[in-house]
């Protein structure tokens, strides 16, 4: 395999690996995500950029969308300076907007539909959100173990239960209100189908986002710059454009910061 470069971001706490070269083919893909996971046992998802800021383009892994990555993508073809772009990302038809607010927060849009029915409510507290490139089960409840593996369990027979097992990506959120803290916080468990990856992630982005939308929908309003907590006890903020009738454009932001950087 010839020698590519790497850079390893935490986007909120969510350790996001960046293949500086696009690898289309996705055996080719799913060989260097693993080889990458076993030799970083942060980090949590792989993805491979084109840092051409002309032609900004992400591909994860396992052709899923991610929040967090794409963001990252723009602060790294940024060199965390201000600015915005636009970033073709897998699991999107359309490009995206993405860039670093003035005070070193990196953003970017999600690829949400504008009808609400994207939004169902399977049961109560329970709500799948329907988005490009992924699906969220967001579950107004504590997680209902504090065993990890044992959540992680739970989390892929709900998905299979619902089935979106088959989805290229599928998560399950679950999502309680903090009131000493006064915000919610997340606790989200993603699988990715062709890398067959299951992680209780330190953060996520479309999560927040599937959460974002929904409080939206609760509400009737739109929602702006709502902290949600993450695991990795940083805060992921989320804006959603709602006018009761339809959605307009929705994205997140946070923190990004470089760990370090390698050769595979």
């Amino acid at each position: 395999m010839s020698d590519y470069t790497y850079v390893i971001l935490r986007p909120s706490g969510n350790d996001t690996a960046l293949v500086e070269v696009i690898v289309k083919d996705a055996t080719k893909r799913k060989r260097i995500n693993d080889e990458i996971m076993a030799r970083h046992n942060n980090v949590e998802q792989v993805g491979f950029i084109n840092t051409n800021p002309g032609e900004a383009e992400l591909i994860m892994a396992g052709g899923e969308f991610c929040g967090n990555a794409a963001r990252s993508t723009a602060w790294r073809i940024l060199n965390g300076n201000t600015g915005e772009l636009k970033i073709k990302v897998s699991g999107v038809s359309r490009s995206l907007r993405a860039g670093v607010t003035p005070d070193g927060m990196a953003w970017a849009e999600m690829p949400i539909d504008t009808d609400p029915n994207m939004i169902q409510e399977l049961e109560k507290g329970m709500h799948q959100v329907s988005m490009d490139g992924i699906t969220h089960l967001v579950v107004f409840a504590a997680p209902p173990t504090q065993d990890s593996e044992a959540i992680k369990k739970i989390a892929r027979s709900l998905l299979e239960e619902k089935g979106l097992t088959s989805e290229t990506a599928a998560g399950v959120m679950y999502v309680e209100f903090d009131q000493e803290k006064e915000k919610y916080k997340l606790e989200p468990i993603v699988f990715v189908r062709d890398v067959n990856t299951l992680y209780y992630e330190s953060a996520c982005g479309s999560g927040t986002t599937a959460l974002g939308l929904v409080l939206a929908k609760k509400q009737g309003t739109a929602i702006n710059e709502v902290a949600i907590l993450q695991p990795s006890g940083q805060d992921i903020f989320v804006s959603v454009e709602y006018d009761g009738k339809k959605f307009g454009f929705a994205s997140i932001k946070g923190a990004v910061q470089e760990l370090g950087r390698g050769e595979i």
